[in-house]
């Protein structure tokens, strides 16, 4: 997936909702933050926003398989959770995760990878 297309995926389930302008002339989306109805924005880029992904990480519901979604995507591993064996460097490559890899993981975690 794009960053674009999990920038996407994200926001949507962080809240934000896609209206379109109907114009048919110039087709445009607009983005409805959550909890704002009446207004309107960008999402942020959580594929290159750490704090973006530590924001949108709190609406995780099963934060275990965000985990192991997440050192799979890290290290690499296309294993079962037991498979892997977090080692020190593991672990460490693992918490420093950027931004893609964290909207990776999460999408997964969600079940919205195409």
């Amino acid at each position: 997936m794009t960053n674009e297309e999990l920038n996407v995926e994200i926001a949507e389930y962080c809240g934000w909702k896609r209206e379109f302008n109907g114009d048919h002339e110039d087709p445009e989306w607009y983005w409805i933050p959550p909890n704002n109805p009446d207004g309107n924005g960008t999402p942020p880029d959580y594929c290159n926003d750490l704090n973006a992904m530590h924001d949108a990480e709190k609406y995780i519901l099963d934060f275990s398989r965000f985990g192991d979604e997440l050192a799979k995507v890290v290290l690499g591993h296309t294993g079962t959770p037991e498979d892997i064996t977090l080692s020190y460097w593991a672990l460490q490559r693992v918490t420093h995760a950027n931004g893609r890899q964290r909207a990776e993981a999460f999408v997964k975690t969600i079940g919205k990878w195409h």
